[in-house]
């Protein structure tokens, strides 16, 4: 065994280095050697003190570290806007989704239905020219007659709006109405003795028996 390695082992051992020179061993060679381990003991305390000062340099300071947890929460606060639009959102689709199946199901009945459906196109209302037909409502369809009039096959969805029972009803009213002789009558006519409009009555007779009576608007007794 070499010296060195002699006085290493005995300085590991706990043996004083005043006790190695009085055992006969050159005092350079004990100094040497415990400068050595001296050395080796102190490197991982350096580098411990090292981390712990690189950790403290990463450490922020209160101002820092409140503005990162205000970042972080305004993060929060878009990602729960994001979150709120996107469940309306898709609840609004979901909603259109039920209106498109149910104007799909109107409409596809009312087409079978309708009496003013033949071979495919609709027959209530035609166009002289395909320029003159309204985009989006059907495909247009030139029907060759005397007019070469235009016409279309109407989509469900058009015919899920069509109101052509409530013009056929109105105009059967209108037809009511023009045929009654007292027609407007209440809001055209103005008494010529006291000035008053409205209050009017006409003489209504019974062809059955003869029995005469009035019918008409008259004011509230005072």
């Amino acid at each position: 065994m070499r010296v060195t390695e002699h006085v290493e082992h005995l300085l590991r051992q706990g043996r004083k280095p005043k006790e190695l020179v009085e055992l006969g061993f050159s005092r350079q060679v004990v100094t040497r050697v415990r400068r050595r381990l001296r050395k080796e003991k102190a490197a991982p305390l350096a580098k411990v003190s090292q981390g712990v000062a690189r950790a403290e340099s990463h450490l922020l300071t209160p101002a820092q570290l409140s503005e990162q947890v205000a970042a972080i929460q305004q993060e929060l606060r878009t990602l729960e806007d994001k979150l709120r639009k996107t469940d309306s959102l898709v609840k609004e689709l979901l909603e259109i989704k039920v209106l498109v199946a149910a104007a799909q199901q109107l409409g596809t009945y009312r087409h079978e239905k309708c009496p003013y459906q033949k071979d495919g196109f609709c027959t209530w209302e035609s166009w002289e020219s395909e320029n003159e037909v309204p985009q989006d409502i059907g495909e247009p369809v030139l029907v060759e007659n005397e007019k070469n009039q235009w016409y279309i096959k109407p989509s469900p969805f058009y015919c899920a709006m069509c109101t052509i029972s409530l013009e056929v009803h109105l105009d059967e009213m209108d037809i009511d109405v023009s045929g009654n002789p007292l027609s407007g009558a209440k809001y055209q006519i103005t008494c010529k003795g006291c000035g008053k409009k409205g209050w009017i009555a006409a003489a209504i007779k019974c062809t059955k028996c003869g029995y005469e009576t009035y019918w008409g608007w008259w004011p509230k007794k005072e």
